[in-house]
């Protein structure tokens, strides 16, 4: 087994660089999964879990991104199809420490992420709590997507229900009658999570997220402040738009025949709770759990509930844009600087051979200091504002 001081010369950049050139099979044959685990690791076997998960899954063509801390392990990886049972007995023999995992598949299929990383972070999710204020691993009661849809549809008035995510989350899908604090972080969620559950500690907390980790977290917080019920989704969203996407499959209605034997499943019996998108944190940026359309687009109003980034990597912004603003602002958010620069760099690539090993990072090797920090990023409507009110003020 390599020493930990060996392991440290085996630099990040030499690790990327092995995993980027490495040949992947087609997009079209990857699965996407998600899990995590909170469980106490010692510090000074960090660095080797992050040396083996990078060796070991980069044979199996494993890509994503993995999260590893002295409180346990964060991933959302996408694996090809015939790696699947692979990778889920690599854990479950080498790695016996993360026991308890749940591997929660996507809804769709196909490759999330272009390369692997393997990262040791402080904290799993960041909250700035101190994880010895409060017992992270009394956790919150469980309910299956099938438990969490029959207990909020049986109930007779709202519940109090907070959606863990962040605003820009929620902006393009939500369950029913939740309350979505306008936030931009986690650490801001747990605060307006903490202000709207006082002085209710005796009554049902329900609380959902993408995954479950947030939840995981936060509802530990509650039960150690003494609140005595709280609830969360199991696998989170992902998992609830699953089981409304197999329960869809079970009730297709079987064309009527002469036989009375045959019967009929109605297919309007589980109607989902939750509307719109679920957001995700990959190059998908979203993927619908029903057809409902929540948000609008960012630069003209019309009704869009499709993320991108702005094309000028300088820029960045997270935006949902509609097809006719994208077409006609190259890509951009709109502002004049970020549409002629992708003009400019787009007349560059012209003059470079397109198998040029530059070419397709061309943008992403500006070295342009970003525009926004990360609160401004995901707020386009406030930075459109914020540009408007300049060009005012100049005139």
């Amino acid at each position: 087994m390599p020493q930990v001081d060996d392991l440290f010369k085996v630099t990040h950049r030499l690790m990327r660089n092995r995993i980027q050139r490495r040949p992947h099979p087609p997009a079209k044959d990857y699965i996407t999964l998600s899990f995590y685990q909170f469980r106490p690791i010692d510090q000074h076997d960090l660095l080797k879990i992050q040396y083996y998960f990078l060796t070991d899954l980069w044979a199996m063509d494993v890509v994503g991104r993995i999260y590893v801390s002295a409180e346990g392990i964060n991933a959302q990886i996408s694996c090809p199809k015939t790696r699947v049972q692979q990778f889920k007995d690599y854990y479950a023999t080498h790695w016996p420490i993360f026991d308890k995992i749940r591997f929660n598949p996507a809804m769709s299929e196909g490759k999330a992420f272009k390369k692997l990383h393997i990262r040791i972070k402080g904290q799993l999710v960041a909250d700035g709590i101190d994880n010895s204020t409060f017992d992270l691993y009394n956790e919150p009661t469980y309910l299956t997507p099938e438990e969490w849809h029959k207990e909020l549809t049986s109930l007779t008035k709202p519940p109090i229900l907070i959606d863990m995510r962040n605003h820009y989350e929620s902006t393009i899908g939500h369950f029913e009658n939740a309350i979505r604090p306008d936030v931009t972080t986690f650490r801001e969620n747990v605060d307006a999570m903490l202000e709207i559950c006082e002085g209710k500690e005796d009554q049902d907390i329900y609380m959902y997220c993408t995954g479950g980790i947030r939840c995981t977290r936060s509802g530990a917080l509650l039960k150690s402040k003494g609140f005595k019920s709280v609830k969360m989704l199991q696998g989170g969203v992902t998992a609830y738009g699953r089981y409304i996407q197999e329960q869809s499959k079970a009730a297709a209605v079987t064309e009527p025949t002469n036989d009375e034997s045959s019967t009929t499943v109605d297919a309007s019996k589980v109607s989902s709770i939750y509307k719109g998108k679920n957001f995700t944190f990959d190059k998908r940026l979203g993927e619908p759990i029903t057809d409902d359309v929540l948000a609008k687009c960012h630069i003209c109003g019309s009704v869009c509930d499709t993320y991108c980034n702005c094309t000028n990597t300088a820029c960045n912004l997270l935006m949902i844009s509609c097809p006719s603003c994208l077409e006609k602002h190259e890509g951009t958010c709109g502002s004049g600087s970020c549409v002629d620069m992708v003009k400019l760099l787009n007349e560059k690539q012209k003059n470079i051979a397109k198998d040029h090993p530059g070419f397709a990072g061309m943008k992403a090797r500006l070295g342009v200091k970003p525009f926004h920090e990360h609160r401004l990023n995901v707020r386009p409507l406030t930075v459109m504002e914020m540009r408007k009110n300049k060009l005012h003020s100049q005139q």
